[in-house]
């Protein structure tokens, strides 16, 4: 938890010289370059996360893209772009992470804030400190947090006191042929469970998955 907001990707190379070390170093590359192929038009959640954007579009709200790390958020923003802009001509997209300072953040935010459509992408940098309910009104989850405070803090952003909009929009994305999807959704609903019942409050996760 206590590294939960951070959006750099850790490493997963021990660099051990001995043979694990080198079988170990093999199964990462083959694993990196078969990731490489579900890029662009193979990959499903972005196809997903791509259409769901464009329906809030149309429905006239302004969405927030959460995503855990930075490559991601860069990922996810330079292909909403590409897919967005040929439907929506006055659409901005825009990219906050950890890569740049706390100043530099909120300039973004501001001049983003400026187009008459808007969509932020943004990592855990941004759940917290600062309030983003005057250029914004939906969320959407890409990746799921193991811990549902963090989706409560993503949320309250833009839900809160002094939003304009009638109405807040969230939107959880779950693979359901995703094993790691279904683990953390299972940890984030025995979570929930737990809270409620010990303190008698919800947090915006689920109560059965098939709420999703």
């Amino acid at each position: 938890d206590a590294l939960a907001a951070s959006d750099i990707v850790p490493g997963s190379d021990l660099g051990d010289a001995d043979d694990e070390g080198v079988r170990t170093r093999r199964r990462l590359l083959a694993m990196a370059k078969e990731a490489e192929t579900l890029f662009g038009k193979l990959d499903t959640k972005l196809d997903l996360v791509t259409a769901q954007v464009k329906l809030l579009l149309d429905e006239g709200f302004n969405p927030i893209v959460f995503c855990r790390f930075i490559p991601t958020a860069e990922y996810v923003a330079d292909n909403l772009r590409s897919g967005l802009k040929r439907q929506f001509a006055d659409v901005e997209i825009a990219a906050v992470t950890g890569l740049l300072a706390p100043p530099d953040r909120e300039q973004r935010i501001n001049d983003l804030g400026e187009a008459p459509r808007r969509v932020l992408v943004a990592t855990d940098c941004l759940s917290e400190g600062i309030n983003l309910q005057d250029q914004f009104n939906a969320v959407v989850h890409y990746d799921l947090s193991w811990n549902p405070t963090r989706h409560e803090q993503r949320e309250g952003r833009v839900d809160r006191y002094g939003q304009q909009s009638k109405s807040v929009k969230v939107l959880t994305l779950f693979g359901r042929d995703n094993q790691i999807d279904g683990i953390v959704l299972d940890v984030l609903l025995r979570k929930h469970k737990r809270i409620r019942t010990s303190l008698g409050i919800s947090v915006p996760v689920p109560a059965t998955s098939d709420e999703v």
